[in-house]
């Protein structure tokens, strides 16, 4: 039967610190009977490893090992081959997890799907709404990501046969307390975004102030839940009208944070 989990050769040292001496790893061959002596020889576009000295990678029929067209295998190997995934890592950046991952360039996959659980495998759920092509390349922003959260996340590699997943990362999120960042672009002219990031759902105020201290525009009031969000702010004040060049504030209270920045009106 299809084996559907697919384990990298390459992984990097937080996914696992130390690899075995003998690999385990899966490879496509297209067919091919492999006789007796054991190791790597070609195959219609594939490579392919003969089962002297290891485990059995194929079907074993009468005498000889026979290879059936279109499946993938398993195997205890020590010698490069032909896999579905080199790698797969994620890092943190910008309250986002970005996972990268390699898949072998002679696999027919029309696309990936990136899946998602919560400090165990026993629940996946797949993070993207439609097939990733291969063509976009293999990276994919989770941006819902929690700090202070441990997730476990996959790639499933989709072709006409089926989807075969990569191995599973697990990658903590350091905690993180309410933040609100810098607007961009500052100075701006007409329209700039404000971040923020809420350690906890809650109640949330975003409220752009004059030098005098007077409300101009009220650009959040409501509910929000924990992670990042963004509001944006076309330069004008809550009666439609354009604000002046200079200088406002802008302040997010939320929970016991209360916190205040500058930003700069360009006309």
């Amino acid at each position: 039967m299809k084996n559907r989990y697919l384990t990298p050769v390459l992984l990097l040292a937080f996914i696992l610190p130390v690899l075995p001496p003998a690999v385990r790893a899966q490879y496509r061959v297209l067919n091919g009977t492999f006789a007796n002596g054991g190791g790597v020889r070609a195959g219609d576009g594939y490579v392919v490893y003969d089962t002297a000295g290891q485990p059995v990678i194929g079907i074993v029929s009468g005498a000889s090992n026979t290879a059936k067209a279109g499946f993938w295998y398993c195997a205890g190997i020590s010698s490069t081959v032909d896999v579905a995934f080199a790698s797969f890592f994620g890092k943190l950046k910008d309250d986002a997890v970005i996972l990268s991952w390699s898949a072998s360039a002679s696999a027919a996959f029309e696309g990936f799907n990136v899946y998602r659980s919560e400090g165990t495998e026993d629940a996946f759920a797949k993070l993207n709404a439609e097939l990733i092509p291969k063509e976009r390349g293999c990276v994919y922003t989770d941006e819902t990501a929690l700090a202070g959260t441990t997730y476990v996340y996959r790639i499933g590699a989709v072709s006409k046969e089926g989807e075969w997943y990569s191995q599973s990362i697990s990658f903590a999120i350091p905690p993180k307390p309410t933040t609100l960042y810098q607007n961009y672009p500052n100075p701006f002219n007409p329209s700039t975004n404000i971040a923020l990031y809420l350690a906890s759902p809650g109640r949330v105020s975003l409220v752009i102030y004059d030098v005098r201290g007077g409300v101009v525009r009220t650009l959040v009031d409501e509910t929000k839940p924990a992670g990042r969000h963004t509001a944006l702010w076309d330069g004008r004040n809550d009666g439609g009208r354009r604000s002046a060049s200079g200088v406002y504030y802008y302040r997010l209270v939320a929970g016991k944070s209360a916190i205040t920045r500058k930003i700069v009106v360009v006309r």
